[in-house]
Parts: structure tokens; C-alpha cells; sequence
């Protein structure tokens, strides 16, 4: 009778983790699509600084098209980190705001980094308004 019993509370546990598991599935695709709608693309101009809002307690992350060569910021507020073709921005203190300059490869992007309570961007795709995009339809 006791290996009945065993077996039952071991399907019972089964069960259980396996029902589990899809709330763990749905919370993953609600955060993916919550990234999702946070996305944006900036374009990268030097004559025209391009605001980017930075939520304490998160990080912010420029996603450039080639990876930066040098990376001058202003006031010390934030922390940069560069990751391959990435730039990464936390902020460090309240209400902090700056500007940094971002230089690609014979080009140079200028942002307004502002701290924000909360709403601040996730990933922002930065281009480059000169590259051409042509779109190919295959048949």
C-alpha cells in the first residue's frame, strides 16, 4: 500500500510542476512582449541630440550597427558600459542628465541621457540615416 501512495503523491507533484510550468511560460511571453512595445529606433545625428530616457533601477541599452569606437559622456551621473556593438546606461544618482557624444566609424551620434523615475526606454536601435536600405522580394 505504500509504494500505491508513493506513486500517487509522485504524479500528484508531477502534475502539479507541469501546470506550473505554463504559468512560467506565460509570464516570460507577457515580459517579451512588454520589451517589445518598449523598442524604438533613433537615428544617429550629430546636428540634432537625440533624448534618451533612463529608468532608475534599470538599464538602458543602445544597440548600434557597427561597434562604437569611442564613447565621451558628460556629467557623471550614469555608468556606461560598452558590450560589442552595445552601449549599456544605468543611471547613479536621481534626476541626473547628460550628454554623450558616440563615435562609429567616420560618424558621431549625440544623445541627451535623462534619468526618469520609471517609463524609462529598454532597447533603443540606433541608425544610420545615411545607409540605404534597399528591401529584395523573393519569389
Amino acid at each position: 500500500m505504500k509504494s500505491i501512495k508513493f506513486t500517487i503523491r509522485t504524479i500528484m507533484w508531477s502534475m502539479l510542476l507541469y501546470f506550473l510550468s505554463f504559468d512560467d511560460v506565460n509570464a516570460k511571453s507577457a515580459v517579451v512582449s512588454q520589451a517589445v512595445r518598449t523598442e524604438k529606433i533613433l537615428p544617429c545625428d550629430d546636428t540634432k541630440t537625440q533624448k534618451v530616457r533612463v529608468a532608475l533601477g534599470r538599464l538602458t541599452i543602445l544597440s548600434f550597427p557597427v561597434k562604437p569606437k569611442d564613447i565621451l559622456p558628460g556629467e557623471n551621473g550614469f555608468d556606461f558600459r560598452q558590450i560589442k556593438n552595445d552601449l549599456a546606461i544605468k543611471v547613479l544618482r536621481p534626476n541626473a542628465k547628460t550628454n554623450v557624444f558616440v563615435y562609429l566609424f567616420e560618424r558621431r551620434c549625440a544623445f541627451d541621457i535623462v534619468a526618469v523615475p520609471t517609463g524609462g526606454d529598454d532597447i533603443i536601435f540606433i541608425r544610420d540615416p545615411r545607409d540605404k536600405q534597399i528591401e529584395v522580394n523573393f519569389k
